[in-house]
């Protein structure tokens, strides 16, 4: 391995680091801008459409306006016969129209007048009659007001087929009967319009046209594309999103922005921006480059790359440099490590810390045979310690009786419990009893904590509660395990407990609830029933404390279940807790069951729900099924 290969793939490492390092910021850099001129296109789009559009709406509403003039004055010039004076007067003091037509019936729906001033020599009153009758049916139906028109649609004129014209059509109404007794119609030229958008300035190579709610082309700057090509049929933009929702926004007079490719750019890239015209169903629709929009990023992104370049260059260039002066001993480094094997005691003086590190590498050979001695004993060790444990294991699972208990002679009790330490061992308890010939005690219990101190605690309360069960009251018993337990209890350790008297003769049960979980009572109806009384501190707290107790009557078919805290506090892999909803809705289907399949059902659920998640707490669960004596004996 030469000196020359080791600075080389150093100094690559390097490199890369700082190539990702400078992509990684030009990458941010470049899109922040992108995201910030973006912004500022769309604000500059908006000011450009608004532009637009009041240069247009000088036109149209202008228009709009002259008709609206004319349609109140219309029956007054009529009675003086100066209609037709009226009409040349409005048609050439106003140049933003082409003409002006006007059309009155008579109650029958005859035509009866017509007076035309129309600049261009086409008029409105020369379209045939069934288009005069389609707008006044339109205007009718719509119950238009005095001063509410609607735009028609563009066509051609009769005199010059090149020349493009639009009407407002507004309804003139009778001052006496206040029916529509004709149409007035103003023209427009949609060339003057498309004339109109092609002297706006949009960038170099950009350009706005007009479309109706169709998505017909009124103008562009390609006349051959006016009213024989559609945006939405067959698009001059093909646009990169999603063209439906497009359309339904312009045909219901929204706005909005997004990509596309245009068709009249050569198929270049184009941003877009499109906006309603005031008092028409028609869009304005303006079209910006991309490469004009992003020019200035482009540059500098180009600037960015060229620097960055020179800069990884020379980078390289002086690691190169550095590597060869600083790394020479990085050769006896890799000499050291290859000779781990070499005669210890060999003299070794140096000064250069590189070569320091290559004779304590060799030092380090010594010593980590003693170090694999150690590693063994703590081997040993460990092996030992866990031999302990599961010896702790089972004296633990000894004090605790087992889990289906044979009382063969009395037939009223179907009872089973099992144990789940979280550890090897913890600090859980169960018990249960016959004191005498008619009362069974039920016992089960918390220590706080874990592990060994958790599981001799528990030992000690187990043994002090069988001590003290021929007292045959359930307070009683409690409070002198407390005082006992308080007494010894220097580590401060304390035990929640739920302890139960049954008397099989007659059902009835004197229990004292110590600040532990409370049971259920899932009744033979599938009823469940709470206990939801608490007694007291838990034991070894405080001595001399004072415990109360309830009674309760248990039916024949009733269940009691008891459990720990581990139950509710089991979580899956989101650490979402199985909790007291899940436990009382599992348990109300657990109806007509043995007791070992309540339990056994209630351990499964558990384990499902946990999934591959590790056990976190002790688990401990009872189920006492009282059964009518007579019915089991039969």
């Amino acid at each position: 391995m030469s000196q020359k290969g080791i600075s080389f793939r150093l100094n690559s490492q390097i490199t890369s680091i700082a190539i990702l390092i400078i992509a990684a910021i030009v990458y941010i850099n470049y899109n922040f801008s992108r995201k910030i001129l973006i912004g500022k296109i769309e604000e500059g789009a908006i000011n450009q459409s608004n532009l637009v559009i009041s240069q247009i709406s000088r036109i149209t509403i202008g228009t709009e306006e002259i008709a609206r003039n004319v349609s109140h004055q219309v029956f007054y010039f009529k009675k003086h016969n100066d209609l037709d004076l009226l009409l040349k007067q409005v048609a050439a003091s106003n140049n933003i129209i082409e003409g002006i037509d006007i059309e009155l019936f008579d109650h029958q729906k005859k035509h009866i007048l017509k007076f035309t001033s129309n600049q261009q020599g086409s008029s409105f009153c020369d379209q045939d009659s069934m288009r005069i009758n389609q707008y006044a049916r339109k205007l009718r139906n719509e119950n238009a007001g005095p001063d509410v028109g609607f735009w028609s649609d563009p066509s051609f004129s009769k005199l010059d087929m090149l020349h493009m014209l639009t009407s407002y059509i507004m309804p003139v109404y009778d001052p006496n009967t206040k029916e529509i007794a004709g149409i007035i119609a103003c023209q427009i030229s949609v060339n003057q319009l498309n004339k109109l958008l092609s002297e706006i300035k949009i960038g170099e190579k950009g350009y706005a046209f007009i479309i109706d709610k169709a998505g017909n082309y009124l103008t562009h700057p390609r006349n051959d594309w006016i009213l024989s090509k559609n945006l939405f049929d067959k698009p001059s933009i093909n646009f990169l999103e999603n063209i439906e929702e497009i359309e339904s926004n312009i045909k219901n007079g929204g706005r909005g922005a997004g990509y596309g490719v245009s068709q009249y750019l050569n198929n270049q890239k184009a941003w877009f921006y499109y906006a309603p015209l005031s008092n028409s169903n028609w869009t304005v629709i303006i079209v910006f480059p991309e490469k004009e929009l992003f020019r200035e990023i482009y540059l500098g992104f180009q600037k960015i790359i060229l620097v960055s370049g020179i800069g990884l260059l020379l980078l390289f260039l002086l690691n190169i440099f550095i590597f060869k002066k600083v790394l020479d001993p990085l050769i006896r480094v890799t000499h050291a490590i290859q000779g781990l094997s070499s005669i210890p005691g060999k003299e070794r003086k140096s000064k250069n810390e590189i070569k320091m590190l290559a004779d304590s590498l060799e030092d380090w050979q010594a010593k980590y045979g003693l170090l694999i001695k150690n590693q063994r004993k703590t081997v040993i060790d460990k092996l030992k310690f866990e031999k302990e444990l599961l010896t702790a294991q089972k004296i633990q699972l000894n004090i605790v009786p087992s889990g289906k208990p044979a009382f063969q002679d009395h037939p009223e009790i179907d009872l089973f419990a099992i144990l789940k330490p979280a550890e090897i061992i913890g600090g859980d308890l169960y018990d249960y009893f016959f004191i005498d010939e008619t009362h069974l005690l039920i016992a089960i219990g918390d220590v706080s904590g874990k592990g060994i101190p958790a599981s001799l605690f528990m030992a000690i309360a187990s043994t002090l509660i069988k001590t003290n069960a021929k007292i045959l009251s359930a307070k009683d018993i409690i409070s002198r395990v407390n005082n006992e337990l308080s007494e010894r209890n220097s580590n401060q350790y304390f035990v929640t407990l739920f302890l139960g008297i049954l008397d099989i003769s007659s059902g009835m049960m004197d229990y004292c609830n110590a600040a532990h979980n409370y049971p259920y009572i899932l009744h033979a109806d599938g009823s469940l029933q709470t206990l939801s009384k608490s007694h007291g501190l838990p034991l070894g707290i405080y001595k001399d404390k004072i415990y109360k107790s309830n009674t309760l009557k248990l039916q024949a078919g009733d269940t009691i279940i008891l459990y720990t805290d581990g139950v509710i506090n089991s979580s899956d892999l989101n650490n979402k807790h199985y909790g007291i909803e899940k436990l009382e809705k599992n348990i109300q289907n657990l109806t007509d069951l043995s007791s070992e399949e309540v339990v056994s059902r209630l351990v499964k659920s558990i384990v499902i729900y946990e999934g591959e998640n590790h056990q976190a707490d002790d688990i401990s669960i009872m189920a006492i099924k009282y059964l009518n004596k007579t019915e089991n004996q039969a």
